[in-house]
């Protein structure tokens, strides 16, 4: 019996290949930006999200259907709405060896909420009363309202990375060094040409990563990318121009498409004259096709979208719902004359060349000619252009922001008048309220209602005119295994990736 079940096995691997991870060898990506910082608390650039989710490792993580799971955390609890309860694991290492404890994870939050340091992420946590330690290796967090299940997903979030106390007390910098917990740690950054992270040996999953070794290649220009991938030079390449795969088409490579939560947008400096009078930039919105956008610019690799993804269900609006995303430049020329602007306006729209802001600006210019609006386009260095970003110093700008499963992380920090990366400036005394009752709202449908409602607000007032969502595309050579990049954009899925050569 045992011989002929032997037969069988044999039999099925000649017929279907046996496929078994394989441990070692390095991988290169090519990628299009460098990280800007490297401390998790305070980054905002998905550049160094990239990298800093395969140094660091939060509470939590996303499975590949985005699925909340533990993560350094090796189980949560929600005892009741006001209440979340984390038991961290007793195996956890940072990179200089030493072990990750319960003050770490109070620690990490404490920082994260000091308003000295700034962290994009505090916005996420204000509504936290306490954090208190139950024993060596349990943290409470107990919250001034009953919003549990809406800041829960926080805690997968890069900006919500476990830190060491003492390794940041001793004065690093960790705008420049690293010592997470995760699969992997950076052992050398060359600014302008390569980041390599090197197998961490101590990590917390068994056989995890599968990889010695990464090293990401800064290449900005695309067609370097693919001709690299083409020669062999890399292994794997982030694919921003839709373009690019035709010329991959070949067994030779695999193309990785995902729908991601992201969304391009144009956003205004509601403080600055015209985009004070919500009207003019709701006429905006109506004098924009973006479905050319997304063809002239996507390739057709994208989807128009609200305020929210239309697969963020069940909280999305789809565009469908509002008026003002009908192409209909006509009528924003006459809401223009009904604002005092007859003969339109000009204006400045701030922009980069990376992720493609500066093409999709360039549509957006010749359709709002057609009004008789002029827009100049202000081409900046990245660097600067984070810079202004963050002074709200622009008429305008095109720019890609995350989003989210859950809407109150989304909108939140972005349209809430204290939010911390309201850089538009705007304020809506009736925008903040639903804010901050969405997020203590437990009923689920009465947090629907709460959502729905904010969502056609902002249509209507068009603090930015959503614009769509990409599909995040990736291509590698036919012997990547494992490689699966997820709807928010992450690559913590590097860990599981094996190249068979």
């Amino acid at each position: 019996m045992k011989k002929i079940i032997s037969m069988l096995l044999i039999v099925i691997i000649a017929l279907f290949g046996f496929s078994k991870q394989k441990e070692g060898g390095t991988l290169l990506i090519g990628i299009e930006t460098e990280p800007i910082g490297l401390d998790p608390t305070i980054v905002t650039a998905f550049s160094s999200f990239r990298i800093l989710e395969n140094v660091y490792d939060g509470l939590l993580k996303f499975d590949e259907n985005m699925n909340l799971v533990p993560n350094i955390a090796e189980k949560y609890e929600i005892p009741s709405p006001d209440t979340i309860i984390f038991t961290i694991r007793n195996d956890v290492y940072f990179h200089n060896g030493e072990k990750l404890t319960i003050e770490d994870v109070l620690y990490t939050f404490e920082r994260i909420m000091d308003e000295k340091v700034g962290s994009p992420a505090a916005a996420y946590y204000s509504e936290i009363e306490s954090v208190q330690i139950l024993d060596p290796n349990t943290v409470c967090f107990k919250l001034k309202v009953p919003m549990a299940s809406s800041i829960i997903i926080n805690f997968a979030s890069v900006n919500s990375a476990i830190v060491s106390k003492k390794f940041v007390q001793s004065g690093k910098n960790l705008q420049l060094e690293t010592n997470g917990t995760g699969p992997f740690l950076i052992s050398e950054f060359v600014p302008g040409d390569h980041i390599t992270l090197k197998k961490n040996p101590n990590y917390f999953i068994p056989e995890q990563p599968y990889l010695d070794q990464i090293i990401f290649k800064i290449i900005p220009e695309e067609i370097s990318r693919s001709t690299a991938l083409r020669n062999g030079d890399v292994d794997l390449i982030e694919v921003k121009e839709p373009l690019t795969l035709r010329s991959l088409e070949s067994p030779k490579y695999k193309i990785y498409r995902q729908p991601v939560l992201s969304y391009y947008l144009l956003g205004f400096n509601t403080k600055r004259k015209p985009f004070d009078n919500y009207l003019v930039r709701s006429a905006l919105s109506m004098a924009i096709n973006r479905e050319e956008i997304i063809n002239m610019v996507a390739f057709g690799e994208g989807t128009i979208t609200g305020p929210l993804n239309p697969t963020v269900k069940p909280w999305a609006l789809t565009p469908d719902n509002f008026e003002e995303y009908e192409y209909n430049p006509e009528k924003a020329k006459r809401i223009l004359a009904e604002a005092g602007y007859p003969n339109g306006f000009e204006f400045n729209i701030l922009t980069s060349s990376r992720y493609s802001f500066d093409k999709i600006a360039q549509v957006v210019q010749s359709q709002l000619s057609r009004i008789g609006i002029k827009v100049n386009i202000e081409l900046v260095e990245w660097g600067i252009f984070i810079s202004r970003w963050g002074k709200s110093d622009f008429d305008s700008f095109i720019s890609l922001n995350a989003g989210s499963i859950d809407p109150d992380v989304q909108f939140y920090r972005t349209f809430h008048s204290g939010g911390s990366t309201n850089v538009f400036l705007y304020s809506n005394d009736i925008v903040d309220k639903l804010l901050e009752e969405g997020r203590k709202e437990i009923d689920m449908l009465k947090r629907m209602q709460i959502y729905n409602q904010l969502q056609y607000i902002l249509v209507k007032e068009a603090p930015v005119l959503f614009l769509y969502s990409p599909n995040v595309l990736y291509a590698s050579q036919s012997f990547v295994n494992g490689f699966k990049p997820l709807a928010n954009e992450s690559l913590i899925f590097l860990r599981e990736t094996w190249i068979d050569k």
